[in-house]
């Protein structure tokens, strides 16, 4: 009867282990069990087989299927060359191997796909186009051309949502599930291709509602970097676009659309309904895990915008939040440091005007970086402008549009706007004393001289480009929101309160002279929604304390301007609310309606809801008396003073205010001789 083999060596067997015969007997290298002795027989003896010296955790299917150990030479293991299987030696891939190639290999490409998208933006943007091009001819590689033009390319990761997403993938692999997850966008969810939008398969009108956008609202409003995004945009990719940032910036360009004499891209729906479909396309391509990227915090600023010219101001105080809070934690992509500075200075930017002219305390922290645009090459970002309204526009003439140097001025202005609104709204209780206002004053007036020659001329002759239009008409609202709570003082001198009032006025009428060439020039049809409101403080100052018929006018101008800014066929719809508001102010302070009143009012009836909704309090006027109540007691004595320190500092200074005649005044001429 043959012998069974031990499954475990025994105590004597151990101990025999230590002498010679073990030398020759050995581990059975197939099984794992204990060797037959030598006296087991000499056949058997000659057969047994030793241990690879290298053993394989991938052993091929020949060596698997015998239960033996393999050493994984190529292209034959030695165990099949000694058997002469050497052709049917195969390795197949372990399945964990190969879920951990995918992941390096999709990892691997995230990481080249960022530095191709890198340089596919300096190509769009022409600065160094024939560089790069003669770079990848002499076979330079992505990484370094990318490192050279300033790219990330340290720790790059996937984000993750889309670890989370490739898992699914994996796990669909090992279940040999061969559904439609592995087609379908990992942001998106859109099934058909890597399309843009599904409201509409109209491509034209998409372009023509881009390119809108980018005329009219993207030069103010610089919440992304466009070398960036048309990047990405054009090359279908998700780093620097997404479909619901896309289907955002088309429900904005619907808001500026103007079907009159198009032809070329007519609707099928109303704009503000077709405008209202991308808006809800896009809220349902927003999801929680997904918040923390660029793109969509990008769609969150566009929403406010949007939101903010529907009437729906409460909601859109929501997205601006949203994009502020978001853009301040952790993102989840190692973005381009120059696309991501231009991010925050344009979302702070956006943030600090719309507190300004609701007067109330940004939703942010503090300033994006110690210095605006630090980081932001401005040479490589000189876009083209043109007058673009319709199709047909596309052939027109090109000028510079000065956008970066723009929204350069618009984040250093908001600085300063921060600071004041803080000063009145946030003073825990602090006094508000004489000097540090008029430091606010005079930081505006430097701001306002240290304007670069191209963006300082805003005349009638000179054809100012309307962004730029639009960043004085921002300074001079910021000053009369600077200086209105003082008129509210009851307890200054004569002479004090004229000065207070002449400045207040002067730049009241400036800011208004300015709208009335953008009206000329552009049409307020094509005004952003913020600039209705800072047409409200302007008019507002006028109203109450301009003599007539400056007070009429102001009244005639403001709701025409409304009316025309929030055309049936597209527009503004909060301009509706806010003509009401304004009317109740003309009324209040005692000054005629114009005859055509109801024409310019239209049919619809708002109430407080609709005005609560348009400006987030019961109205747009500041609450002068909130601020008055924190007025030091002897602000009218030191206020005297420190105007006449003003004047002494910048006695030879002139301060630059290019109207619709292109007048120059000087400081001194406009203070006089200083309060009596």
């Amino acid at each position: 009867m043959a012998a069974y083999r031990s499954i475990r060596p025994s105590q004597q067997d151990r101990d025999s282990a230590s002498g010679p015969a073990s030398q020759s007997t050995g581990m059975d290298s197939t099984t794992g069990g204990l060797g037959e002795s030598s006296s087991g027989g000499g056949a058997n003896a000659g057969k047994r087989r030793r241990a690879p010296k290298s053993v394989t955790q991938n052993a091929c299917t020949n060596c698997k299927k015998a239960r033996a150990k393999c050493d994984g030479k190529r292209p034959a293991c030695s165990r099949c060359t000694s058997r002469d299987q050497g052709e049917s030696c195969v390795y197949e891939l372990h399945v964990k191997t190969a879920k951990e190639q995918m992941v390096r290999e999709i990892k691997d490409l995230k990481e080249k796909n960022t530095w191709i998208e890198q340089i596919l933006a300096v190509l769009v943007s022409n600065g160094h186009g024939s560089e790069v091009i003669q770079r990848l001819r002499n076979g330079e590689s992505y990484r370094a051309i990318a490192q050279s033009l300033g790219a990330e390319t340290e720790n790059m990761s996937l984000s993750p949502t889309a670890e989370q997403n490739l898992s699914e993938a994996l796990m669909d692999y090992d279940l040999d599930s061969a559904g439609s997850a592995g087609d379908r966008d990992s942001e998106s969810g859109l099934i058909h291709g890597r399309d843009w939008t599904r409201v509409t398969s109209n491509e034209s009108l998409v372009d023509h509602l881009v390119a809108l956008y980018f005329t009219w609202v993207h030069p103010l409003h610089m919440i992304f970097s466009e070398n960036h995004f048309m990047a990405s945009y054009g090359t279908k990719s998700n780093l620097y676009c997404s479909p619901a940032l896309v289907n955002a910036i088309c429900a904005m360009g619907c808001h500026v659309y103007d079907p009159e004499g198009d032809e070329g891209t007519e609707l099928e729906m109303d704009p503000l309904v077709l405008g209202e479909k991308f808006m809800d396309e896009a809220r349902s391509l927003i999801r929680p895990e997904i918040y923390h990227r660029m793109a969509t915090i990008q769609t969150f600023a566009i929403m406010f915008m949007v939101d903010l010219a529907s009437g729906k101001g409460s909601r859109a105080s929501t997205y601006i939040r949203l994009a502020a809070e978001n853009l301040n934690a952790r993102l989840e992509i190692q973005y381009c440091t120059e696309a991501l500075e231009i991010a925050k200075w344009g979302i702070y930017s956006m943030n600090v005007g719309w507190s300004s002219v609701t007067c109330q305390i940004p939703n942010i922290s503090g300033m994006p970086s110690n210095h605006v645009f630090d980081n932001v090459r401005m040479d490589m970002h000189d876009q083209l402008w043109r007058f673009y309204r319709r199709t047909g526009d596309f052939s027109g003439p090109e000028r510079s549009s000065s956008a970066m140097q723009t929204a350069a001025e618009f984040a250093k202005l908001s600085l300063l706007m921060h600071e004041h609104i803080n000063y009145y709204y946030d003073s825990h209780g602090t006094k508000f004393t004489a000097r540090k206002i008029l430091e606010q004053y005079e930081n505006y007036l430097s701001w306002r001289e240290a304007l670069p020659e191209e963006l300082a001329d805003v005349s009638s002759e000179g054809q100012a480009l309307p962004h730029v239009l639009s960043l004085h008409i921002r300074y001079f609202a910021a000053l009369v929101v600077l200086f209105r709570p003082l008129l509210a003082i009851k307890k200054l001198s004569t002479g004090t309160r004229r000065h207070i009032e002449d400045v207040t006025i002067e730049n009241a009428q400036f800011g208004v002279e300015l709208l009335k060439i953008y009206r000329t020039q552009y049409s307020c049809r094509y005004q952003p929604a913020l600039q209705n409101f800072s047409l409200l403080h302007l008019c507002d100052i006028l109203v109450r304390y301009g003599p007539a018929p400056t007070n009429t006018e102001a009244v005639s101008f403001c709701l025409e301007v409304l009316k025309e800014a929030a055309d049936d066929r597209g527009g503004f719809a909060v301009c509706g609310p806010l003509q009401e508001t304004f009317r109740q102010t003309a009324i209040e302070c005692g000054v005629p309606l114009p005859d055509n009143i109801r024409e310019l009012m239209g049919p619809a009836d708002y109430g407080f809801d609709d005005i609560l909704d348009a400006c987030t309090r019961h109205t747009y006027a500041q609450p002068v008396d909130q601020i008055v109540e924190n007025v030091c007691a002897t602000f009218d004595e030191d206020f005297s003073e420190e105007w006449r320190k003003l004047i002494e500092n910048r006695s030879s200074q002139e301060m630059r205010v290019n109207t619709d005649t292109g007048r120059y005044m000087q400081i001194d001429s406009l203070l006089n001789d200083g309060p009596n």
